[in-house]
């Protein structure tokens, strides 16, 4: 639920221009709270997260998953956003912040919660355009680097199942995809615990295997999954010949990484 509106609507004017995708890769400046909701007992609702004027690379894990799907869903409203009616609009800050409130549920001690998101996104920056910035700068981003090393390491290991635990929205999947994939792979499972970039991460994922087939239909000899979960309820006993964590053991209390480590060999 939610939408774009409150707190003063849809700003305009300034800031980056239309087609802004705002996908791993791209950077935004954002504020935003993040409060449960009440369960019913009476108390008030906990504040999860209280971020002001954060600026961050989408896809680095910085940002709550929630968060950050529901920022993949903002492209198209971040670039319609009304332009000022005069001179007087354009007075004060300058912004063009695109305000939006919504309600989401996330996982909190092991449960589903309903909780409530205050947003603001200041600026955005498209996923090429900061690319271009770094090649600029002397080359792939710390990143970029990393994902290029796991994919070399899936290589070396010739797994015929792996699970990529945390996944967002597919940037590793797809990188290894591009890249020749793993020639062992048979079955790939893409695992989040935000529903929103995992459907995105379908969406890539599908349209980078359709690309590996000449543009017809995914090859039926990689079988591909998408489990929403988080990990402490991932099924690993079903599990995997390997399971990546790409800037994502940060997000993960103690008793979760203690279900990992516990996963069988």
């Amino acid at each position: 639920g939610g939408g774009v509106g409150g707190g003063g609507g849809v700003g305009g004017g300034g800031g980056v221009g239309g087609g802004v995708a705002l996908e791993a890769g791209g950077s935004v400046e954002v504020s935003y709270t993040l409060q449960l909701e009440p369960d019913g007992s009476g108390g008030v609702g906990a504040t999860l997260e209280v971020q002001r004027r954060l600026c961050v690379l989408l896809g680095g894990g910085l940002l709550h998953p929630e968060v950050e799907g529901l920022l993949a869903d903002l492209g198209a409203a971040w670039a319609a956003r009304a332009a000022p009616a005069g001179p007087e609009s354009a007075a004060g800050s300058g912004e063009a912040a695109l305000h939006v409130e919504a309600a989401l549920r996330v996982v909190y001690r092991g449960k589903r919660r309903r909780c409530r998101l205050w947003l603001q996104l200041h600026s955005a920056t498209a996923a090429e355009e900061f690319e271009c910035v770094a090649a600029r700068d002397g080359g792939p981003s710390l990143g970029a680097l990393r994902i290029n090393y796991v994919c070399e390491l899936l290589r070396q290991l010739r797994p015929a199942s792996w699970c990529d635990v945390g996944c967002g929205e597919g940037r590793l999947i797809c990188s290894l995809l591009r890249g020749g994939g793993a020639p062992s792979l048979r079955r790939v499972v893409a695992n989040d615990v935000s529903a929103r970039a995992l459907r995105r991460c379908g969406e890539k994922v599908r349209a980078a295997l359709a690309a590996r087939a000449g543009g017809g239909a995914p090859s039926a000899e990689l079988e591909f999954e998408l489990l929403c979960s988080p990990v402490s309820e991932l099924r690993l006993a079903a599990g995997c010949d390997v399971l990546t964590l790409v800037e994502v053991v940060e997000h993960l209390d103690p008793p979760e990484l203690q279900r990992l480590g516990g996963a069988p060999p």
